[in-house]
């Protein structure tokens, strides 16, 4: 009697077995390709998000700094620095992901050099604008790359595949909180940081001239609008994220600050008066607010990436 051995190549049993260890591979390599790339996405908005920061700061203290108030001279030169450094790092990592277009890394560096160059003879309006055109380009990135984190990959290639019961459904989290951390609070921010700076451009000039005054209106109302659209939208995704994201009580509690700052601009910066805020004061109060907003969205995408390793960790268990 003739024994076929298992591992015999013409046995049926050894060609499946065969070609289950090569689809197996196959799925890894595409699994391990994709979930680089949506790490490679996070690394990215985390850069921008940063970036956009100093940027914001940038655009304030260079229009103080139009105005004549030399007190912000020592720290725009570190911050001038920093935007480099950032803008640097983030074309640098662009280029190896993969995950920003070339036009993208292009329009980057093309909006950073006409910002910076020469900006001393700046219209402080061009100068503002220019900032602004800048950030919404950052922020566009920034939703883009965010749609590509949405689903973890697990779910992207086995939709079917059960959960563990013990774990929350990521997707589902990532969906709902992505939107608030990219999208909702950055435009909270660019307002508040766009009448940081209006505001403190007034108070460096001491009055504030007509065509600033209708943007500093703008601006302080979208501020009022944003926030309670954000209020009710935190209400609602953010219940039982506390302990995760302890930055929201502290937004929370920073909720008469604000008001303190909205009212201040109102009454003295836009009441028509000469206005007796110092430009450095209402300069610190409102970043001290906007880095509170600011601290809510990194802990959320520290929060998403946490996610997505356990979801990692449970589908290859």
């Amino acid at each position: 009697m003739t024994v076929v051995s298992k591992f015999n190549p013409a046995c049926p049993l050894a060609t499946d077995l065969k070609s289950l260890t090569h689809n197996a591979d196959l799925t890894l390599t595409i699994f391990s390709k994709r979930y680089t790339e949506q790490r490679d996405a996070m690394v990215l908005l985390r850069q921008l998000h940063h970036l956009s920061k100093a940027v914001q700061r940038h655009r304030g203290m260079s229009m103080a700094l139009l105005a004549g108030n030399r007190a912000f001279e020592e720290d725009f030169t570190l911050l001038q620095c920093e935007v480099e450094r950032r803008l640097a790092a983030l074309e640098a990592f662009a280029a190896m992901a993969g995950s920003l277009s070339d036009r993208d890394r292009q329009n980057v560096h093309n909006a950073w050099y006409t910002i910076s160059a020469h900006w001393q003879d700046d219209d402080v309006i061009d100068n503002f604008e220019l900032h602004s055109h800048f950030i919404e380009q950052m922020q566009g990135m920034s939703i883009a790359l965010a749609q590509k984190i949405e689903r973890p990959i697990t779910r992207v290639m086995a939709p079917n595949r059960v959960a563990s019961a013990n774990k929350p459904i990521v997707a589902m989290r990532s969906v709902e909180l992505l939107p608030f951390i990219v999208r909702r609070i950055p435009e909270m921010v660019e307002q508040l940081a766009r009448m940081r700076g209006l505001a403190t451009y007034a108070a460096a000039k001491g009055e504030c001239e007509y065509r600033l005054d209708r943007k500093l209106r703008f601006a302080v109302q979208c501020v009022r609008a944003q926030h309670e659209a954000l209020r009710v939208y935190v209400q609602r995704i953010c219940g039982g994220l506390e302990t995760e994201l302890p930055s929201v009580n502290l937004m929370k509690t920073y909720e008469l600050k604000l008001m303190f700052l909205l009212n201040k601009v109102e009454a003295d910066v836009l009441g028509g008066n000469r206005i007796m805020s110092e430009s450095a004061q209402l300069f610190a109060l409102a970043t001290e607010i906007i880095d509170v907003y600011l601290n809510v969205a990194q802990e959320g995408l520290s929060l998403v990436a946490k996610w997505h390793d356990e979801d990692l960790e449970a589908w290859l268990a």
